[in-house]
């Protein structure tokens, strides 16, 4: 039978404390990578969710705002008024920027589309800041012709099918 002895029981209680110090040094070390990974992981969240509804809304705006800059901005402002507190709101001004980089991103499509489709980087027409997906292009406005493959046969000899076995 093994007999413990009291000396043997704090011999074991500081091995104890001694790795519960050595785990809480490395969970310290390595807070921060814990901290910028959940953040990046709730700012592509928020704007694939971003995406989605200006998807499923077809661009739907509350007002001037598109939706899904209005949520944004709505979780923005709920974290800066410290409404999730210090558990939630670092997390609602993750997934709000997620929202608003979602609008920004498509206003930037929007932008690149039209300056590639009339050839001029401003005065193109339309509302690409509030309506980024629509044809909003002025009247007399030169249209670049679509990108893909020619329409039409392949160019060059046909090709000959293989010999029948």
């Amino acid at each position: 039978m093994v007999n413990i002895t009291e000396e043997h029981l704090h011999h074991m209680a500081r091995r104890h404390h001694a790795t519960m110090q050595k785990l809480d040094g490395i969970r310290e070390k390595y807070a921060w990578v814990r901290g910028r990974l959940a953040g990046t992981v709730e700012n592509m969240a928020g704007a694939w969710l971003g995406g989605t509804l200006e998807g499923r809304t077809a661009g739907a705006a509350l007002g001037p705002l598109p939706i899904n800059l209005g949520v944004g901005v709505a979780l923005v402002a709920a974290s800066h008024f410290d409404v999730g507190g210090d558990r939630w709101g670092n997390d609602l001004q993750n997934f709000g920027n997620g929202f608003i980089g979602s609008w920004a991103a498509a206003t930037g499509y929007a932008f690149g589309k039209r300056w590639k489709e009339t050839g001029k980087a401003f005065g193109g027409g339309g509302h690409p800041w509030a309506h980024p997906y629509e044809n909003g292009w002025s009247a007399g406005a030169p249209v670049a012709p679509p990108m893909g493959p020619p329409a039409g046969p392949p160019a060059g000899p046909p090709i000959a099918p293989p010999p029948a076995p």
